[in-house]
């Protein structure tokens, strides 16, 4: 296997002003979906006895609950990414040591682990 090339700083500064722009969207759609499961809280006290429409706010309130902790897993994600710039260790598997690739990183900036170790993570092979 070739050896994978460390990322520079200035690809490192690319991936933390990446990072820190998602982080910021992702902090407006929890406060979002936060007041808007709030307000559907509120809808919820029994002004309406329809069971259709309790159903539906019931729905749309569990929805709305879902992706704000996905968001906020995200959000975890994200600022461990970012200690991890800071500590020096960004890019770098957390299992096996092995630089992640560069493709990976492009499609998943916060991965921890390279491909090789995620795939046995996974199938436990």
């Amino acid at each position: 296997m070739a050896a994978r090339k460390k990322l520079t700083k200035t690809q490192i500064k690319q991936f933390r002003e990446s990072l820190l722009e998602e982080r910021e969207q992702l902090v407006g759609q929890v406060e979002g979906l936060d007041a808007e499961a709030d307000v559907k809280r509120w809808r919820d006290g029994g002004f309406d006895d329809d069971p259709a429409d309790s159903g539906s706010a019931s729905f749309e309130r569990e929805t709305a609950q879902s992706l704000s902790r996905h968001a906020r897993n995200l959000l975890v994600e994200i600022d461990d990414a970012v200690r991890r710039m800071d500590a020096g260790t960004f890019g770098a598997c957390e299992r096996c040591g092995e630089q992640i690739d560069r493709e990976r990183l492009d499609a998943l900036p916060y991965a921890r682990l390279c491909m090789d170790c995620k795939r046995r993570d996974e199938t436990g092979r």
